[in-house]
């Protein structure tokens, strides 16, 4: 149980971070985004294609983390408190950059 509550708060904080930066771009355009490597993706393939790329990194982050979790417990706890913080800070700095172009 306390592995897919782990998993989940990776899942939420990392869809958060999809979420708010989608509403940034609609609002705003790629311009605001300061990852050269989603701009590129963005440029490439669209909204959709950063989006579908987000969704694979998240779905191969989460099947490491709970295929590994029963012998490797502090992969879990560490890799899951990284892309969790992660996706945290994305959120946060996506309203803040929403906030700020207000």
């Amino acid at each position: 149980m306390q592995v897919r509550l782990i998993l989940m708060g990776v899942l939420l904080a990392q869809l958060g971070d999809a979420a708010t930066f989608t509403v940034g771009v609609a609002l705003h355009g790629i311009r605001v985004e300061s990852n050269g490597f989603a701009v590129a993706i963005y440029d490439a393939a669209g909204l959709s294609g950063l989006l579908m790329a987000k969704g694979s990194a998240i779905l191969v982050t989460i099947t490491l983390l709970a295929t590994t979790a029963g012998r490797f417990p502090r992969l879990l706890i560490w890799g899951a408190a990284a892309a969790t913080s992660l996706g945290l800070l994305g959120v946060v700095t996506n309203w803040w950059s929403l906030f700020l172009l207000a």
